[in-house]
């Protein structure tokens, strides 16, 4: 009987025992490291989005200011080109042979006409750049008398045995110039007779 007092007694000693008893909250902030830890995985994906999302900014901008930059550059008038071009060879000294002198001139020229009315000119054979040249709207009644001697002359110089003498190259640079700045001069005078140029 007493022992079974005793273990009544001390069960109850040990309800009222004050560690027991003392009210001990749940707490409600978490340590930094303890959420950081909890939360590894969404700030790694979360870090990554920034630093893909940044990397993807520099990279646009960079290539805004590059495209910007290139857009800047003076475009080259096709007439000034081609009359400094015409003049370097004119002035080259010595002078080119021939051969290489006809092949100059002719890329020259069809520079000038590629870039200036829109014709794949370094693409076609001499007769094919004739009639494509007289298909557009500029040329037609103009200049294909001067281009076809300009074309055969320099046919005749890139492709046979015979070695042109210094009358045969003047003549085809006089023409080459004169189809430049003719040509130069007529769309001018007609861009003044639509009022789209001011005059000088």
């Amino acid at each position: 009987m007493k022992a079974g007092v005793f273990h009544a007694s001390q069960d109850a000693n040990s309800w009222l025992d004050p560690k027991v008893q003392k009210d001990e909250p749940i707490p409600v902030f978490k340590s930094l490291l303890q959420l950081f830890s909890e939360n590894l995985t969404a700030l790694s994906i979360l870090f990554a989005l920034l630093a893909g999302g940044f990397a993807l900014w520099l990279y646009l901008r960079k290539r805004r200011v590059a495209l910007v930059e290139e857009s800047t550059e003076p475009e080259i008038d096709p007439y000034e080109e081609a009359l400094g071009h015409i003049r370097e060879l004119q002035d080259r000294r010595p002078q080119p042979q021939p051969k290489p002198f006809v092949f100059r001139l002719s890329e020259i020229l069809r520079v000038y006409v590629e870039k200036l009315f829109k014709v794949p000119a370094m693409e076609l054979t001499g007769e094919e750049f004739i009639r494509e040249i007289m298909s557009h709207s500029f040329f037609r009644n103009r200049y294909e008398d001067l281009l076809r001697e300009f074309v055969n002359r320099g046919d005749r110089v890139k492709y046979s045995e015979e070695t042109p003498d210094q009358d045969e190259m003047k003549l085809l640079l006089d023409s080459a110039l004169h189809f430049v700045k003719d040509t130069h001069q007529k769309l001018r005078d007609e861009q003044l007779a639509k009022g789209s140029v001011p005059q000088e």
